[in-house]
C-alpha cells in the first residue's frame, strides 16, 4: 500500500525544503506537536503485546477443551474485544 492509503490526511507538500528560522520552527512544533500522542499509543501497544505474550505463556500449561482452557479462552476474548473498542 502507498503512504497515502496509510495516512490519507498526509500530504508530502506540506514539508518543503526549509530555508527560514520560522519555517523550521514550524516543522520542530508539527513535530512535537504529534510526537506525545505517538509516545502514549507506543506505550499503550507495548502494554497489549505484553498482555497477549503472557497470555500466550498461559496458554501453553493448559488442556484444550478443560474448564480452564475454556475460561483463559473467554478472558483473553475479552480483552481483545475491549482493546479493539480503545484503538
Amino acid at each position: 500500500s502507498t503512504l497515502i492509503e496509510k495516512w490519507p490526511n498526509f500530504s508530502i507538500r506540506k514539508y518543503v525544503a526549509i530555508v527560514s528560522l520560522e519555517q523550521l520552527q514550524g516543522y520542530k512544533d508539527d513535530f512535537n506537536a504529534e510526537y506525545e500522542e505517538y509516545q502514549n499509543l507506543h506505550s499503550h501497544i507495548d502494554k497489549i503485546k505484553e498482555n497477549f505474550s503472557q497470555f500466550h505463556e498461559q496458554w501453553k500449561s493448559l488442556t484444550a477443551g478443560s474448564e480452564a482452557y475454556q475460561v483463559k479462552k473467554d478472558k483473553t476474548t475479552k480483552t481483545v474485544l475491549q482493546h479493539n473498542i480503545i484503538l
